[in-house]
């Protein structure tokens, strides 16, 4: 799979702009607006020389409207996430991703500005035209080769950028990628349900194309090939991973299929909705069907039995994200690039 690369093409024939004084200088716009802003403490000297030496070779005026609304406030970070779900902030994982960042900004007296826009909208969202933004928090979806576009677009934008749960191969300096590993937590999901002799598995998943239910997905694809065993896997996807549809999905899967031996949910949602369902129809959870989820967030502590899951990093990787961020602002390039969080399994009743 080929790395997204920034591009470097300045235009021709018109007043320079910041953007263009950074790709001379083979810098970020970050590192020249703080020359220009004279925050000398967070750029090199022998960086500095040179950004000061190509803002005079090309006649750079900086914006006096634009530095007089910057002048008296801190660094402003903006975040997108993209997902078609209007309620996008009902979703426990981007609940606390989002709280994890905005609280480390807050407590450094940072501001974050927050966005959801649907997927095929993505380079049209409003924050990306918003005055005085140094920084951004990307949650992306979709396919591969959207993603890679939104990817290619955010390059060209010449700031300090931070995917989050992103598998994409990254080539450049303005970004860094954190994510948690959700490849190895569906392998211990799949691992645990054949363990106990599960042979029919039915993976719920939501429709919308995630980075990390791809990843989860590979995992328990892998726990099969490696076991070998005869199981099968079969996939439910569930718009918008509603309570009521998964319920919907999971009584026609067995009104033609028959009931499996584990439902994997792709999500605590998703498991708690199809366990409630089960149990509904008079279906004993585990000794009927087993069932699992993904995430681990509070509400999995609250079905009876609890339900087995994996537990997830999200808020603390919501800090180290705005922590990674803060830190970038300050120096001329990111502390780390890459950072996996681990997972951990958790055994609950219901499986």
């Amino acid at each position: 799979m080929r790395a997204v690369k920034t591009f470097k093409s300045p235009v021709r024939g018109k007043k320079p702009t910041l953007k263009e004084v950074a790709q001379h200088a083979g810098v970020s716009v970050m590192t020249v607006s703080n020359v220009v802003n004279k925050r000398f403490q967070y750029v090199g000297t022998k960086t500095r020389v040179k950004v000061e030496r190509i803002i005079k070779e090309l006649d750079y005026i900086p914006n006096p409207t634009s530095r007089r609304l910057r002048g008296a406030k801190e660094y402003s970070v903006g975040m997108v996430i993209a997902d078609d779900a209007p309620a996008f902030l009902q979703d426990p994982f981007i609940n606390e991703l989002v709280a994890g960042i905005s609280n480390h900004l807050s407590m450094n007296n940072y501001t974050l500005s927050l966005q959801g826009v649907s997927p095929d909208r993505f380079q049209e969202a409003a924050i990306f035209s918003m005055v005085g933004m140094d920084a951004l928090c990307v949650v992306n979806c979709g396919s591969v080769e959207a993603r890679r576009r939104n990817i290619e677009f955010l390059a060209k934008r010449g700031m300090p950028v931070i995917l989050l749960q992103e598998t994409l191969p990254i080539d450049s300096d303005d970004f860094a990628v954190i994510n948690q590993d959700d490849f190895s937590g569906g392998h211990m999901i799949a691992s645990h349900v054949l363990a106990k002799g599960a042979k029919k598995l039915l993976l719920m998943v939501p429709s919308m194309e995630w980075p990390a239910i791809e990843e989860r997905k590979r995992g328990v694809l892998a726990a099969l090939e490696q076991l070998d065993n005869g199981a099968t896997l079969q996939i439910i996807t569930v718009p918008d991973e509603d309570f009521t549809q998964a319920q919907a999905a999971l009584r026609n899967h067995i009104r033609t299929h028959g009931a499996p031996d584990a439902v994997l949910g792709g999500n605590d949602r998703l498991g708690i909705a199809c366990l409630r369902f089960l149990q509904d129809e008079g279906m004993k959870v585990p000794g009927d069907v087993m069932v699992t989820g993904f995430n681990g967030f509070e509400s999995h502590r609250y079905t009876n039995p609890a339900l087995t899951t994996i537990i997830s990093s999200a808020a603390e990787m919501g800090r180290y994200a705005g922590a990674l961020i803060i830190q970038r602002l300050q120096s001329v390039q990111f502390a780390k690039q890459i950072t996996r969080y681990p997972v951990r399994f958790q055994l609950g009743g219901s499986a």
